[in-house]
């Protein structure tokens, strides 16, 4: 019961967009591929921070959106968590080259 309840909160807790027609439109286009409840929380996480009104550099937007193509695809858990890791290294400050 507890893990049902956490998921709604955490489905409907959403924090300042900066254009929320955008936000809606990314879950919309990433949602409907997503396999499993653990995949749908993270495109719905990833679209608010990509579509949050914070600002952020664009290796941070880039990790983001890698994420957020990544979590859409996967088709187990441990996938999501290997895919989650990649994007993080793929465009952690130690590989960025400018």
């Amino acid at each position: 019961m507890f893990k049902c309840s956490y998921l709604l909160v955490a489905l409907f807790a959403t924090d300042c967009l900066a254009n929320e027609d955008e936000y809606l439109q990314c879950v919309q286009n990433y949602l409907p591929q997503a396999e499993f409840d653990g995949a749908a929380l993270m495109v719905k996480q990833k679209c608010e921070a990509i579509h949050s009104d914070k600002i952020m550099l664009p290796r941070e937007k880039a990790r983001l959106q890698c994420q957020l193509e990544s979590a859409s695809t996967a088709k187990t858990e441990t996938a999501l968590m290997m895919l989650m890791k990649t994007c993080d290294e793929r465009h952690s400050f130690e590989n960025h080259k400018e």
